[in-house]
């Protein structure tokens, strides 16, 4: 009863000095971009970029999955794995299959036994 009361009297407190609109219209502006990104189709960026671009893309993704990657020296495009635009993707001579979801991650399969 008392943590309810002083959640009562914080409200109150809040809604007095404008905190309770300044919070729905902080709500408000996080739902919109979040609506916003959402939106975005992925998958389709990927599809329009030059293929310099694309491989910086592949670059990034293999390297944020930790695996060692210097350079993109080849791609090619597959078949699509699961509904998504996918990639066989070479490291040197390490191959990397890429997957982009439509809400940008990179789903990565990799050898480790290729070199």
């Amino acid at each position: 009863m008392l943590k309810m009361g002083m959640a009562m009297t914080a409200a109150l407190l809040l809604s007095a000095c404008g905190g309770a609109e300044k919070a729905a219209n902080d709500t408000a502006a996080n739902a919109a971009t979040a609506n916003t990104a959402d939106a975005t189709n992925y998958q389709e960026e990927v599809l329009k970029l030059v293929p310099a671009q694309r491989d910086g893309v592949f670059l990034r993704a293999v390297r944020d999955a930790g695996l060692n990657c210097q350079e993109v020296t080849e791609t090619e495009r597959i078949d699509p794995m699961n509904g998504n635009p996918s990639w066989r993707v070479y490291c040197g001579k390490t191959p990397h299959l890429i997957s982009i979801t439509r809400d940008g991650t990179a789903k990565i399969v990799s050898r480790t036994d290729a070199s």
